[in-house]
């Protein structure tokens, strides 16, 4: 029901009160006038000034008007004394805020250069990344290596391995094989084979979902009758083995260990530290470079983990090594269809097809194309969205959601980033039995894919790291001068597209060999230089060919 409006006050009154206010008016006006009579009005006297009768008239006269200007002169030098004291004044106070301003503008240039020296290394930097890296390796006693089971060696830095060799026996490196769930039983195996030829390795599964913090701190708060539990949907295997070394190696040190974990992004450091730990201490996610700077968690008295940011991928290494193991950073840098082309060629063609049950493809835009339609990634107008489809299919590769898996070569030799000195020691100074028989329990207790259902990927080998901060920019920095040659290279003529094609099939040889195990790394890198600069990158440049067309120029 809608609410009647209030109606006003009305301003009528009765008579009686009317002539009553208004009598009261009249008599205080009387009253007023009344005294004003008594006091009278007195008004200025006027000068009448001196009689001409008076002696002396001219001279009086002259007299005042001299008195007058005196006193008049007398005024105006008093009002200019009054006005220099006040700029005295002002002048003072100026220099007093200028001094002020000065000092205050000194301090504030000061902390300003303070602060853009902490920001010139942004967090989501890559110079920040190689300064928490480089600390974690030097604070560590043990240095924990992580590498993805489905590519063990792709995720191997030389670089890494080889700076905590050289620090004269006093800091260990292990290796941990983690995603062994995602890769087929007999390859597992066979990866652990080859890699304990070198380093120690630990077979490893992290547990995906952990306890958070915050809810048991509601837990003990409020004391709820509820039984609050997470869904633990897959559980830890390989953590016992992993703190076995290590509180073997913090009783023969007899000092509480520091270990530091190390590894490109998304092969899971985070995720070992909360299945060692029990709980989620540290951020994990399928997002590229989410650790930005160390974190200490302490496992127990003996044991503490540091967590560190990812390794940075050098721009030197192989389209299929920066698809896969650079940071979110280089992202945006890397052109997505060529990142999944250079997937896409490192696997069979069918059991990619089967995998995402897409048709028979043409080329990498028409897989992308078929994929946006399949999850109905589309755009204004029923387009699909190829680049969403890219990133997802980034996603999956770089996360848990893709089982592929790499074949170790067929003859193991040594790498050339470790010498024999090295390895022997190593060979010599731990038990590699008891590590098999821990590995083999770990193994039996787990649960892996069929490998009918999983993608056979060749690996490109090592992927080399940045490890110093200042090497980024200089290989930035290359990195564009080639990109600019290669554009130029492009656009001279259609001819140099045979020699392109044949250069990547010799790529395409080289990483088949590569993967058996018929060439090294040294090799690859030897024949790579030979190469023209121009055409290493041109295969990340052919979508550049639209710009050469003019359409200033008509063409008829």
């Amino acid at each position: 029901m809608r609410r009647p409006k209030l109606k006003k006050a009305s301003k009528r009154m009765s008579c009686h009160k009317r002539y009553k206010i208004q009598k009261k008016v009249r008599e205080h006006n009387r009253k007023l006038h009344k005294e004003a009579k008594k006091r009278g009005h007195k008004k200025p006297k006027k000068d009448l000034g001196v009689p001409n009768t008076a002696p002396f008239k001219e001279e009086v006269l002259r007299e005042a008007e001299q008195r007058k200007q005196r006193r008049e002169e007398l005024k105006q030098k008093q009002k200019l004394d009054r006005q220099k004291e006040q700029e005295k004044k002002r002048k003072h106070e100026a220099n007093k805020k200028d001094v002020s301003e000065v000092k205050h503008h000194e301090k504030k240039s000061a902390t300003q250069q303070k602060a853009k020296s902490d920001q010139q290394v942004d967090k989501n930097s890559k110079k920040s990344f190689c300064r928490e890296l480089k600390k974690v390796i030097e604070a560590s006693d043990v240095v924990l290596e992580v590498l993805d089971a489905r590519d063990p060696l792709g995720s191997r830095c030389p670089q890494v391995e080889q700076l905590v060799s050289q620090s004269d026996g006093e800091k260990k490196l292990f290796l941990i094989l983690n995603k062994i769930d995602l890769v087929p039983k007999e390859n597992v195996e066979k990866w652990l084979i080859f890699l304990n030829n070198e380093l120690p390795t630990v077979a490893f599964k992290s547990a995906m979902q952990l306890k958070d913090k915050t809810v048991q701190e509601r837990k003990r708060t409020k004391k709820q009758s509820a039984y609050i539990e997470l869904s633990r949907a897959s559980l830890c295997f390989g953590s016992e083995c992993l703190l076995k070394l290590l509180r073997e190696d913090s009783v023969a040190k007899d000092k509480a260990l520091q270990v530091g974990v190390v590894g490109f992004p998304n092969v899971g450091k985070s995720s070992i530290i909360n299945s060692l730990k029990e709980m989620r201490a540290c951020n994990v996610g399928p997002v590229k470079a989410l650790t930005k700077s160390i974190q200490a968690v302490h496992i127990d008295k003996h044991i503490k983990m540091l967590d560190s940011p990812c390794i940075v991928a050098a721009p030197c290494c192989s389209p299929v090594a920066l698809a896969l193991r650079s940071s979110h950073t280089d992202v945006a840098a890397i052109n997505l269809v060529d990142s999944v082309d250079a997937i896409l060629k490192h696997c069979s063609k069918q059991q990619i097809m089967l995998n995402y049950n897409i048709p028979d493809y043409r080329n990498t835009l028409e897989f992308l194309t078929l994929l946006a339609q399949k999850r109905g990634m589309l755009k204004k107008g029923g387009l699909a969205d190829t680049e969403g489809a890219a990133k997802l299919l980034l996603y999956d590769w770089t996360g848990a959601k893709v089982s592929y898996y790499s074949r170790p070569p067929a003859a193991w030799t040594l790498s050339p980033h470790l010498s024999n000195d090295v390895v022997a020691a190593v060979q010599q100074s731990f038990n590699f039995q008891e590590l098999e028989e821990d590995n083999k329990s770990t193994l039996k207790a787990n649960k892996y894919p069929n490998q009918a259902s999983s993608i056979v990927f060749q690996s490109p080998g090592f992927t080399d790291g940045i490890i110093d901060d200042q090497l980024p920019e200089k290989e930035m920095e290359q990195e564009s001068m080639e990109a600019s040659e290669a554009e130029e290279e492009l656009t001279e003529g259609a001819d140099e597209g045979d020699e392109i094609e044949s250069d990547i099939d010799d790529m395409e040889k080289e990483s088949d060999r590569t993967a058996s195990g018929e060439i090294t790394s040294e090799e690859l890198n030897a024949n790579r230089g030979n190469l023209p600069a121009g055409k290493q990158l041109s295969l990340d440049k052919t979508g550049d060919l639209d710009d050469a067309y003019d359409f200033n120029t008509d063409y008829m």
